[in-house]
């Protein structure tokens, strides 16, 4: 039961939040207890006397909208159960019966019944009280079809599907999903001390929570997730991961065929959760999920700090652990060298550090959600660490594992580059390619989650797999930059972070001193293709793959045998750089020097150190040209200003 305990308290660390729109709106806010968030498309204007105003139906983007439920009305399916307030047309519309395409019982007496029930409460509001007298004086659809929010095909018959021009139909035709008839409406009162929207009013809130908490308090049991006697409920809340997610993490109803599995009579002997504790841990866990959870294909990814501290997804990229959603400014102030990441890095490691000493006890729990049905979910797996723990595994994935990376940034329309780990999605893709099935990716996402998590090395097959794909590819990309920034810096960074774990370190800078057979080998086949590239013309670096490209993959395999082949294919290309000093071929020399003679002569496959050496050599290269012409640049802007 930790994990709703954790919940639990988790809610009420931020319980100050409870019913205050989140920084995207009310979609991310933390419901209150005993409310839920939907989607309104109708809102409906009224006075203090219960009058009809106006109406007008909602943007798709102003939609969320905070409703008092409960416990029935939240789970509800087939069964007509009416919300308290705010309800769709079908519950709500006194004249229901003379516009239902399905003529079936109006669900609008259980509605008025209810409100009436909480209208007559002593501490009921007064707009609440104004909702009741509209509702029970006026025929809501015949105002509704006044306003020109809905029209009708003919006298009694609504006009469900649009049939005029494209560009005169009207909004609420446009953001419906189905029936009209099924448009939630939220309501609006003017004419009081108070605010007019009912959603966001705290007073009709705290209002409902007093209400149902009397109405129900003689009913109580014993509640396993508190220990405490309390109020308990059966039925608890779904649309956790999504809005339209029907699957609970709690549920009972094999009442038919295996009762209880032949365990139990009754569901309560299994299990007992008082009404308060299922709401503050599905709302809590819900709220969590929107703010920073991780989602593939359905499956949820989260890391929550308890006392109400941020904490970053295991699965992110490190411009998003740095920046977070804010790319368009994160990109402004990014750092623009390695180092300038790494302390960037440790900056933001400092930060959550400082936060979780500060707030004694702290902690970070874990957990992965999926639904193998349409109706249950499941935790997949759940930890509890302390919070610098969590912190210091998080910052050694994204240091030891620290590669250049290339990415697109969509509100720029543009790729920039950075140093740190991609996401998780692009290091799988990388791997697996990137038509994989949900199933896979989720696997494969869980895999790499709980490995940087508990501070283990990634699995052994992403880097094989990797590699054999990164290398595999180099001969039929057309695209080199793709090929690169797709597949080779990926896998570089599962490299990285895996000869970590095997006490060794590396980094995009090249190291000339290291003489491991893999990375020498890399470097070499990176210097051929340097070689060859550097005599093509501009248009046929487009279009023409180097020898060392199209040997990649063979060379991986059986790189001396390869090596001398290749040797003979480069002599027309080291002719015509000879003109300019022949460096690559000196540098070829050089670096073949470095080779342990049985090294050299070996036709062992080399391992993942081979695509380091390769992407280093290629790196320092470009970066030496990129300071050629800079030097250049500022030599032309010199002579010009002398003159």
């Amino acid at each position: 039961m930790s994990w709703i305990q954790q919940l639990m308290a988790t809610y009420d660390d931020n319980q100050a939040l409870a019913g205050t729109p989140g920084p995207h709106g009310i979609s991310d806010e933390l419901p209150p207890v005993g409310h839920m968030i939907v989607n309104a498309q109708i809102e409906l204007t009224i006075d203090a006397q219960g009058k009809f105003v106006q109406a007008h139906a909602i943007p798709k983007e102003e939609e969320p909208t905070l409703i008092p439920c409960t416990p029935d009305s939240a789970s509800r399916t087939a069964s007509p159960v009416p919300h308290p307030l705010h309800d769709n047309l079908s519950y709500i519309a006194r004249d229901y019966g003379s516009y239902g395409t399905v003529k079936k019982e109006s669900p609008y007496a259980l509605y008025i019944e209810q409100l009436k029930a909480w209208t007559d409460a002593s501490d009921c509001p007064p707009s609440v009280r104004a909702v009741y007298l509209y509702v029970t004086q006026h025929d809501l659809i015949h105002d509704l079809i006044g306003a020109k929010v809905l029209y009708e095909e003919a006298p009694g018959k609504l006009l469900e599907k649009w049939k005029g021009a494209a560009g005169e139909k009207p909004l609420l035709y446009q953001v419906t999903v189905g029936s009209l008839l099924k448009s939630m409406v939220r309501f609006r009162v003017i004419g009081t001390d108070r605010i007019p929207e009912l959603w966001l009013d705290r007073q009709v809130q705290e209002a409902w929570q007093a209400y149902f908490g009397r109405c129900h308090a003689e009913k109580q049991a014993l509640c396993y997730a508190t220990g405490t006697m309390a109020p308990l409920t059966t039925k608890h809340n779904k649309g956790i991961r999504f809005s339209g997610d029907g699957a609970k993490l709690i549920s009972s109803n094999d009442k038919n065929g295996f009762t209880f599995r032949g365990r139990f009579a009754e569901a309560e002997e299994c299990l007992s959760v008082g009404y308060e504790a299922s709401q503050k841990a599905m709302n809590a866990l819900r709220w969590l999920i929107r703010k920073q959870g991780y989602l593939v294909a359905g499956r949820v990814f989260l890391a929550w700090g308890r006392l109400g501290i941020d904490v970053p997804s295991p699965a992110v990229s490190t411009p998003r652990l740095l920046f977070g959603g804010a790319r368009r400014a994160g990109l402004a102030r990014q750092p623009d060298t390695m180092s300038s990441w790494a302390k960037a890095l440790t900056a933001a490691m400092d930060g959550y550090r400082h936060e979780f000493r500060r707030r004694q006890g702290s902690q970070v729990n874990v957990m992965i959600l999926d639904a193998a049905t349409s109706g249950r979910m499941s935790i997949c797996y759940y930890d509890e660490l302390a919070g610098q723990e969590f912190i210091s595994r998080l910052e050694m994935w994204h240091a030891r594992g620290m590669w250049r990376q290339h990415a697109y940034d969509e509100e720029e329309k543009k790729t920039f580059a950075f140093f740190g780990v991609p996401s998780s999605k692009k290091l799988i893709q990388a791997c697996y390619g990137r038509n994989l099935s949900d199933s896979k990716l989720r696997l494969e996402t869980e895999r790499l989650f709980t490995a940087i998590e508990q501070g283990h090395d990634l699995p052994q097959e992403f880097l094989v797999t990797g590699l054999r794909v990164a290398v595999k590819q180099a001969a039929v990309e057309s695209n080199r930059w793709q090929w690169l920034y797709a597949l080779v810096e990926p896998v570089c960074s599962i490299a990285c972070y895996h000869f970590y774990h095997q006490k060794e370190e590396y980094s995009v800078a090249l190291d000339e001193r290291n003489a491991n057979r893999s990375y020498l080998y890399g470097r070499l086949l990176a210097l051929a293709d340097q070689l060859e590239l550097a005599t093509y013309r501009p248009e046929e670096r487009k279009t023409r793959q180097t020898n060392a490209m199209r040997y990649m993959e063979i060379f991986s395999d059986r790189p001396a045998t390869t090596w001398r082949t290749l040797q003979k294919k480069l002599l027309p290309y080291e002719h015509r750089r000879e003109a300019y000093g022949g460096k690559e071929r000196k540098l070829i020399h050089q670096v073949g020097s470095m080779f342990k003679e049985e090294d050299f002569l070996s036709d062992r496959p080399l391992d993942g150190r081979f695509l380091l050496g390769f992407y280093a050599q290629e790196y320092a290269i470009e970066q030496e040209i990129a300071e050629r012409k800079k030097a250049k640049a500022q030599k032309e802007v010199a002579g010009e200003e002398n003159a």
